[in-house]
C-alpha cells in the first residue's frame, strides 16, 4: 500500500499541476493508474502516474518519465507538462509511493523503476492516441541511471515486446552501465556535478574500464553526452532557485538550479526528441 503521506504528496502534487495547466489554456493533465509488477511475495502494485497529452486526437509519439531517488516531485509534473506542450504525450510514474517509499538514495529503487518504465511503455502503447513505435524514456539521477539500464544492450530490454525508441537520461549514474544501447540516448549532465561526476559519464562514453564498472568493447556511438560548465546535481529543479544560493546539501552533495543549464537542456531535449521519435 501507498503510505498514506505518499498519497497525499502525489495528489497535491497532481492539483497544483492540472490548476496550472487549465489556468493557461493547455490540456490538462490526469491521474492515471496502472498494474504494475507483480513482487515476489505476490502482492499485487498498483503505478500512480500523471498523464498529459497534446490537444488532438494523435496518434501521438510518447515520453515515460522515471524519477529520482527522492521520489515523484513537482519537477515530474513541470517536464512532463513541458513536453505535452512540445507535442508529446507524457506519462510520470510514481514508483515509490506505492511501495510505501517516500526517497531512497541507496540505488535500491532500480529493481522497480526499471520494470516500471516497460510497464508505463506498454500503457501507452495500449492508447489510440500514442503512436506505440515511437516512444521515448527520460529520468533523473537515480532515474536516469534507470534509463541507462532499460536501454542496455543485452539486458531487459529484451524481455518485453515493447521496445524504447530512445532515451533521455539527466545527471544519470553512469558508473555501471556499458555503455552498449540499443537505441539513441541522450546523457545531460554538469561538470561541477560531485554526486553523479561527469567523468563517470565520460568514461561510460569512451568504454573505459574503472573500479567497479569492466567494459567489453562495442560500438558505443548511440550515446550522445552533453557537459553543461559549472552546472551541480539537480540543476534543472526549479524549487531550488528560491533556496539561498539556489541549492541545498543533499545526502553530502550539492544540489543546485542552474538556469543556463535547465534552458539548454529544454533546447538538447526537444531537438533530440525530435530527432528519434519525431514530433506530432
Amino acid at each position: 500500500m501507498m503510505k498514506r503521506g505518499s498519497i497525499q504528496n502525489f495528489f497535491a502534487t497532481l492539483i497544483v499541476a492540472v490548476t496550472t495547466i487549465v489556468a493557461t489554456g493547455a490540456a490538462a493533465g490526469e491521474f492515471v493508474e496502472m498494474a504494475g509488477p507483480t513482487p515476489p511475495e505476490g502482492k499485487p502494485v498498483r503505478l500512480p502516474g500523471y498523464l498529459t497529452r497534446p490537444l488532438g486526437s494523435g496518434p501521438f509519439p510518447a515520453v515515460v518519465l522515471v524519477h529520482g531517488c527522492g521520489g515523484f516531485h513537482s519537477n515530474m509534473i513541470s517536464w512532463a507538462d513541458r513536453l505535452s506542450r512540445f507535442g508529446y504525450v507524457a506519462l510520470a510514474v510514481d514508483s515509490f509511493g506505492p511501495r510505501g517509499l517516500d526517497e531512497d538514495c541507496n540505488g535500491a529503487g532500480i529493481p522497480f523503476q526499471v520494470p516500471d518504465s516497460y510497464v508505463a511503455l506498454r500503457h501507452l502503447s495500449n492508447q489510440p492516441f500514442v503512436r506505440a513505435s515511437h516512444v521515448a524514456v527520460m529520468g533523473f539521477s537515480q532515474g536516469g541511471w534507470s534509463v541507462l539500464a532499460a536501454l542496455e544492450k543485452d539486458g531487459v530490454e529484451q524481455r518485453s515486446s515493447e521496445k524504447f525508441r530512445a532515451g533521455v537520461a539527466l545527471y544519470p549514474i553512469c558508473q555501471f552501465s556499458t555503455g552498449l544501447m540499443t537505441a539513441p540516448v541522450l546523457v545531460l549532465i554538469g561538470d561541477a556535478d560531485n554526486w553523479t561526476p561527469s567523468a563517470d559519464c565520460e568514461a561510460m562514453v569512451a568504454g573505459r574500464t574503472e573500479l567497479g564498472s569492466p567494459r567489453r568493447s562495442g560500438d558505443r556511438s548511440m550515446v550522445e553526452l552533453v557537459v553543461f560548465p559549472g552546472a551541480h546535481h539537480g540543476f534543472d529543479l526549479l524549487d531550488l532557485s528560491l533556496a539561498p544560493s539556489h541549492g541545498v546539501t543533499s545526502h553530502g552533495y550539492r544540489v543546485e538550479y542552474n538556469e543556463e543549464a535547465t534552458r539548454n537542456s529544454i533546447a538538447k531535449v526537444r531537438d533530440f526528441l525530435a530527432r528519434t521519435i519525431g514530433s506530432h
